[in-house]
């Protein structure tokens, strides 16, 4: 007999529902999932169902499960929730309906109903970020609506001549262009179909499998659960692409153990973040804003995967050197070894979870579209997972993995509609390029200020927002600043990208450490500086992009393979330099961690060959005292 008592109970972060609302909530969740399952599968819609149903069941999704504020009933919704999603349907599918109508005959003149319900959909939409994301987000979007009606008061490049009300919902709400743009569209049609790929490959048993395997990996090295938290939030990382979800997913397992093992809960908390928001950038299926690239930038998906390898590889190596720096520091050991798995029996029982992870990978590399393949990797999860008693996929187990799809799109897509706005306001005031030349005059027209100043304009942007919506806003005003100045457009949009993935770790508001913090009961702002020194190589990424553009396959196979190399061993002598600590044991002196920090420079930069010679010499005269003491016991 079919269980069907989950579908009464709703677990929810801020809000558990039960009894009909949770009933109707999973009800939602499962016709949502299978909607998108079924267009990303081989169902033909209007671009208007596409991205109109996608804002509109995120937004009621968001309603039902999200309180307003902290003294809403934290049970069931409320009258004003219900009152809002039914807003929510009503100007959605007003939309829907007659946007063909308006396109043909309401273009520059949409009648009273248009405006009525494009005041109500803007409404709705801000209200559902600010519910699931906080409040920033919204202001920065009633900012971009407020400076298009004032626009003729805004001071120098940042003056308009001031847009009528009409004209600002009209081109906000019917046109395609802002509410329903390309972001709603990019979330609709290839993000959330790889947000139920990594739910039906977390409930097929993938999750527990890449945890075991991270620990029979790395289990027993010194510092044995902090490194299984980098591997197992890479390799988790590639299939949820949220680094939030990362933390709390991974985290709940990996941060204990690491506190156990010796680590200071503020380091577990930061190893943890950082690891997961490198999760973003792990192909084969990354983060939400790489679809969003791929699709400004006119690139395919299987590009941008292939051309973040490097990098990512790059990225882990120096977290993983700054995991066992600290675990040498700290003298910690690994896991005891009946803690353990063996190698052998978890591939053996766990071997068919990489069969999804190849499907998707095999089916991009055919040419075919990356929503038809995360179409066919949660086609091939739910088969595979029969392959096990323990882990079969019933009616049960695919209805909950359709909700757990659903239910994490409702926090990760609850900030599409209001970032529609932003884009709207920044289209219509033409602020992508005036911003762009500001930026250029403030950098007085030098490339690697330029950088610098993207770079803290993308810790400002992202602070309490998501890594997505970040990008999102930087990919309209910054990243054009960069490609005036001679960077390549993708170039340039992964530097945009990296920066806004920094804005998780960057104190004062880093999301994705404040995650890890809460699980490890430390202090949130001395965990977020923390996981900024763990990360330090996110911090150079962008200009890596920039002037080391052999990360991004960029060259010949010669080159890219010597550029890689030197840049990764810079990476690791950065390591040393940032933690004071030899791989061997013993401390460094002041003195040669500025020669080891200024060697790592030279070999992650490298302009000439001499360049190169330089930072080769300085590593013999750091690691010369370490060579001497080693051989003096031998003499």
């Amino acid at each position: 007999m079919v269980d069907v008592s989950w579908l009464f109970r709703v677990d929810g972060t801020r809000r558990t529902l039960s009894g009909p609302y949770a009933l109707a909530f999973n009800l939602i969740a499962i016709g949502f999932s299978g909607f998108y399952l079924y267009t990303s599968g081989f169902g033909l819609v209007s671009t208007q169902t596409n991205r109109g149903i996608y804002l509109m069941l995120t937004s009621v999704l968001v309603f039902l499960l999200y309180p307003a504020r902290k003294g809403s009933p934290t049970h069931r919704p409320s009258v004003l929730d219900l009152m809002l999603a039914a807003a929510t349907v009503a100007s959605v599918w007003y939309w829907i309906d007659q946007y063909v109508s308006y396109a043909m005959f309401r273009v520059s003149s949409p009648n009273t109903a248009d405006l009525a319900m494009g005041a109500i959909a803007i409404g709705v939409m801000l209200e559902t970020s600010r519910r699931a994301l906080g409040p920033i987000i919204s202001i920065i979007a009633i900012v971009f609506l407020l400076q298009l009606y004032f626009g003729a008061y805004l001071p120098g490049r940042l003056a308009n001549p001031g847009m009528s009300v009409e004209r600002i919902l009209e081109f906000t709400y019917s046109t395609q262009e802002a509410l329903f743009g390309v972001v709603t569209a990019t979330f609709a049609t290839f993000v959330f179909p790889f947000m139920i790929f990594g739910a039906f490959l977390e409930r097929s048993g993938a999750g527990a499998f890449f945890m075991d395997l991270g620990t029979a990996l790395a289990g027993r090295w010194r510092g044995g659960p902090a490194k299984v938290a980098v591997m197992t939030s890479a390799l988790f990382g590639s299939i949820s692409g949220s680094s939030v979800a990362n933390v709390v997913t991974t985290g709940s397992f990996t941060i204990p153990l690491m506190k156990r093992t010796g680590f200071r809960s503020h380091d577990a908390g930061a190893i943890e973040a950082i690891a997961s928001t490198g999760g973003q950038f792990m192909p084969p299926v990354m983060g939400a804003g790489v679809f969003i690239l791929a699709t400004l930038t006119e690139t395919s998906y299987l590009t941008i995967a292939v051309m973040n390898i490097i990098p990512a590889v790059v990225f882990f190596v120096f977290l993983l050197s700054m995991v066992d720096l600290e675990a040498v520091r700290l003298d910690l050991k690994g896991l005891p070894a009946e803690e353990i798995p063996r190698l052998r029996t978890v591939l053996a029982k766990g071997w068919h979870f990489f069969i999804p992870l190849i499907t998707v990978i095999g089916l991009l590399f055919s040419g075919f579209s990356a929503d038809f393949c995360a179409f066919w990797g949660t086609v091939s999860a739910a088969a595979l997972s029969w392959l096990r008693r323990e882990t079969r996929m019933g009616p049960t187990a695919i209805a909950q993995a359709m909700v757990g799809g659903a239910q994490s799109n409702a926090a990760a897509g609850a900030a599409i509609g209001t970032l529609g706005v932003i884009i709207g306001g920044i289209v219509l005031a033409g602020l992508g390029l005036k911003f762009s030349a500001v930026l250029i005059d403030f950098s007085g027209g030098y490339l690697f200020i330029a950088l610098c100043l993207v770079t803290l304009v993308s810790v400002i942007i992202g602070m309490g927002s998501s890594t997505t919506g970040s990008y999102i806003i930087l990919s309209v005003v910054a990243a054009p600043a960069l490609i005036n100045l001679g960077v390549p457009v993708v170039a340039a949009h992964l530097a945009v990208f990296y920066a806004a993935c920094l804005s998780n770790i960057t104190p004062p508001v880093c999301v994705a450490a404040f995650a890890g913090a809460a699980i490890a009961g430390a202090p949130p702002m001395r965990t977020g500086f923390a996981a900024l020194k763990f990360g330090a190589t996110l911090v150079l990424m962008p200009f890596s992009f920039v002037y080391v553009p052999e990360l991004l396959l960029q060259g010949s196979a010669v080159d890219i393979a010597y550029t890689t190399a030197l840049y990764t061993l810079g990476a690791v002598l950065l390591a040393i330099a940032i933690q004071g600590t030899e791989p061997i044991g013993g401390t460094v002196s002041g003195f040669r961690r500025i020669v080891f920090a200024a060697a790592g420079g030279l070999l992650m930069f490298p302009t000439t060959i001499w360049i190169d010679i330089a930072g080769l010499a300085l590593l013999a005269v750091a690691a010369a005292p370490t060579w001497a003491a080693r051989r003096a016991p031998a003499a």
